[in-house]
């Protein structure tokens, strides 16, 4: 076994500030840290969403012009584009779904401009029982998300919603 005969050196404020900044928080004065304000918005998505609180998604989390990207060979598959659209889009996932979809968020990556979210699906439609991963892609601007491409185990995803 090797050993450095140096010792640590310590890090620096502005060296601890990135350190932090790269785990996902952001320093505090008093010490500590808190999450990135992005990584809050889409926690507050995934919260309304869980809820049904949709005037949470339209008011305080959804850009007006906001756009889902859903891959695949399926009803649900396509270019969402607007609000409006997008409720659309929810409100057939409720449907097929008979309300029992539900999206568990594993983990949250945020960025100034970007989001990634790991999540499990599960859900009844009929005889079919959904249970996927997916990763989601967002773009933030202005404080609201503006776009989502949803990146799920495709084959089961598929089975699922067609």
């Amino acid at each position: 076994m090797v050993r450095s005969s140096a010792a640590a050196t310590p890090l620096t404020p502005a060296q601890s500030r990135r350190t932090i900044a790269a785990a996902g928080c952001f320093a505090l004065a008093e010490g500590g840290c808190m999450a990135h304000p992005n990584e809050e918005l889409l926690r507050k998505g995934y919260e309304a969403f869980s809820r049904g609180d949709m005037n949470t998604l339209r008011d305080e989390v959804f850009a007006g012009d906001v756009t889902f990207h859903i891959p695949g060979k399926n009803q649900l598959a396509g270019n969402h584009v607007g609000r409006e659209n997008v409720f659309k889009f929810l409100g057939k996932v409720m449907e097929l779904s008979g309300g029992s979809f539900r999206i568990e968020l594993h983990d949250l990556l945020a960025s100034d401009e970007h989001a990634v979210a790991l999540t499990n699906g599960t859900g009844q439609r009929g005889s079919k029982t959904a249970n996927y991963h997916s990763v989601h892609v967002w773009d933030v601007r202005g404080g609201k998300i503006s776009e989502l491409w949803e990146h799920p185990e495709q084959d089961k995803f598929d089975e699922f919603w067609s």
